[in-house]
């Protein structure tokens, strides 16, 4: 009992002095609005205390940042620069998407806040996507001879991790470049197809065939250079750049069948393959302002530059070789990827320092 009534007293008790602040602050518009600029610290600075302390509550930031404005410019009308610029130091990091109307707000007042960063330094959030991903043959080894219709065809894996986004000045265009870089765990995989056509006459087919899955695991480290090339509310962008890949795992699925005998059955296989690899990229997407950040779509494409197997290792394992009838061809891998974020704002309100 004695606790619901200490909660109710305390209650109570923040309540009015909340109260007694949103009264404080329409005192303090008269008192600009008078003239009487110097009384204006003084009637505020409680109220501009930590919640804590008997100041404005956490709920009420829009009454923070309008006392810290009458402030600011009551600081900037008694030529007390110093003060003017600690005050508005203080109303950007208490809302950094906070902006004067220049059609209202003084000039003088507008001019300060423009002379404060108001970019984000950095954006940092989470990654989701799909992607497909499909071999380019670059020397094909084969076994036995394939089809026409023998193909490598493009498989689904999924990708998740984290991003960061730093926005930059790239040839004298503000809110225009991003550099942007990610940490991923991707899975990856393909499929191979090869037809063996075993009949010297092409009207009856006798086919022999192998049918293969091969999934990848990777850690990759893409960084990209983002263009926003439109002023628009969706924020539309294209981008370049590269990824480094560490393959972690690499497996092999792997069954034969035969035209009117018994199959080689489905078995599992660790193919040789190259534990780095690169890759460039291009990418074009959007991101929609919602609360502290964007969510971001994205479509990338990246090309594999780097072989993943190589020749020396093509018949390394035997098995596959002489009972399944296939061996590795040299190959990059690329991939088709389609991708969901969302990133959050990090601000560090600083003064601008013009270069002279």
């Amino acid at each position: 009992m004695q606790r619901i009534l200490l909660i109710i007293l305390f209650s109570g008790t923040a309540l009015q002095t909340w109260a007694q602040c949103a009264q404080t602050l329409r005192l303090a518009r008269a008192t600009y609005e008078q003239g009487r600029l110097h009384e204006i610290e003084s009637q505020l600075k409680g109220c501009l205390e930590s919640p804590e302390k008997g100041g404005f509550a956490k709920e009420e930031k829009q009454l923070r940042v309008e006392a810290l404005k009458i402030l600011t410019m009551s600081y900037i009308y008694l030529e007390e620069p110093q003060k003017a610029d600690a005050t508005m130091l203080r109303l950007k990091k208490a809302d950094p998407y906070y902006r004067p109307n220049p059609e209202v707000d003084p000039a003088e007042f507008v001019a300060l806040y423009s002379s404060y960063r108001e970019e984000p330094v950095y954006r940092i959030g989470v990654r989701l996507g799909v992607n497909f991903s499909r071999p380019n043959v670059m020397e094909l080894v084969k076994v036995v001879e394939p089809a026409v219709d023998s193909e490598y065809k493009r498989g689904i894996g999924f990708q998740f991790g984290a991003g960061l986004d730093v926005p930059i000045m790239l040839f004298s265009q503000k809110n225009k470049w991003t550099l942007h870089g990610e940490l991923l765990y991707q899975q990856r995989s393909y499929e191979i197809d090869i037809k063996e056509d075993r009949s010297p006459d092409p009207s009856n087919p006798i086919l022999n065939e192998f049918e293969g899955v091969e999934r990848q695991t990777a850690l990759s480290l893409p960084i990209t250079l983002e263009y926003k090339f439109l002023e628009k509310k969706f924020n539309p962008y294209i981008a370049l750049g590269f990824s480094t890949d560490l393959l972690l795992n690499s497996t092999l699925t792997a069954e034969r069948k035969r035209f009117e005998q018994p199959g080689v059955p489905e078995g599992g296989f660790d193919p040789e393959r190259e534990r780095i690899n690169l890759s460039a990229l291009a990418a074009a997407g959007v991101k929609l302002p919602v609360g502290p950040g964007f969510i971001v779509f994205e479509v990338r494409y990246a090309h594999g530059l780097t072989n993943i197997s190589s020749s020396e290792t093509a018949y390394a394992n035997q098995s596959l070789a002489l009972d399944y009838g296939y061996a590795d061809s040299v190959f990059k891998l690329s991939s088709l990827s389609f991708a969901g974020s969302y990133i959050f704002n990090k601000h560090n309100p600083k003064k601008i320092t013009r270069k002279k």
